[in-house]
């Protein structure tokens, strides 16, 4: 059961390639890809010899339901951006990878030669491994500004505020590109994004409304300046002991990230949210 992320070329065309296996679903792809039948999403890209691309599969496991969540990227050096070529679902295994390894492509007589200058497992806790024993510097990988991310953005606000004029969501007011609604005014002060605050929160795909995170018993404190864009926008919007609602596009959300299984790349989502208390960092 491999899954495999390769550059391709047939017949004068070339490709960037994720294959999976057949019994996997799509639940997420890039903008411009083809899935075929044989397993397999791929994108048409004019990739050039004598260029280094970097070429990385993702995995979010969820031991619970069963499942795992494996994601191809890869970086384009013109463009100096990354591309998400897709995401698969298989249900019936979430494992991590035991024994990571390199593949060897031998180079052939009148053929391409390729070399692989680097290779990187990364672990758990969110170290890496140099699968090659280099004495090198890891990657620093930032996937928020990806090469789809104008496209994206335009389809997530159109799918937001076609499900609005449905009347599928209360979330109609727009602040920075974060759909919101007050479901109770508070009546302490006005949150600060310089604040550490303490609240109550549910999380949840806007798609098909699973829940993906909640707080249970207590509530959770954050400094509110670290976490995703879409937060730092739409909690300054309630006052403390205040609710609100947030309907956050993907690009200031975890964008193409496969941040967990449960939120696949690209995935607009929805927060509701009790401020219970509000702190100012300290200096």
């Amino acid at each position: 059961m491999a899954l495999i992320l390769f550059l391709q070329t047939d017949k004068q065309e070339k490709k960037i390639v994720f294959k999976y296996p057949k019994s996997a679903s799509v639940i997420s792809t890039g903008k411009e890809v083809d899935i075929s039948k044989r397993g397999e999403i791929s994108c048409k890209y004019n990739w050039k010899l004598n260029e280094s691309y970097k070429l990385m599969i993702s995995i979010a496991t969820d031991s619970i339901d069963n499942f795992s969540l494996y994601s191809g990227y890869v970086w384009l050096p013109q463009e100096n951006k990354w591309k998400h070529i897709g995401t698969s679902k298989i249900t019936g295994r979430w494992n991590t990878i035991q024994q990571p390894g390199i593949i060897n492509i031998a180079k052939r007589k009148g053929g391409l030669a390729i070399d692989i200058s680097s290779a990187w497992c990364q672990r758990q806790n969110g170290s890496w491994k140099n699968l090659k024993e280099e004495n090198q510097p890891a990657p620093v990988i930032n996937l928020l500004g990806h090469i789809d991310s104008v496209q994206q953005r335009q389809t997530d606000i159109k799918i937001i505020e076609d499900a609005i004029v449905a009347g599928k969501t209360d979330a109609t007011k727009n602040e920075q590109g974060v759909y919101y609604s007050i479901i109770k005014e508070g009546t302490g002060r006005q949150v600060l994004l310089t604040d550490t605050v303490t609240v109550f929160y549910k999380g949840y795909l806007f798609s098909d409304n699973s829940i993906f995170d909640q707080t249970k018993d207590k509530p959770i404190s954050f400094p509110l300046n670290r976490l995703i864009k879409g937060w730092q926008i739409g909690i300054p919007l309630s006052k403390v002991g205040g609710k609100i609602k947030l309907v956050i596009p993907s690009d200031i959300a975890y964008s193409i990230r496969t941040r967990s299984a449960k939120i696949p790349p690209n995935s607009i989502l929805v927060f509701e949210i009790e401020v219970v208390d509000a702190k100012q960092l300290a200096h």
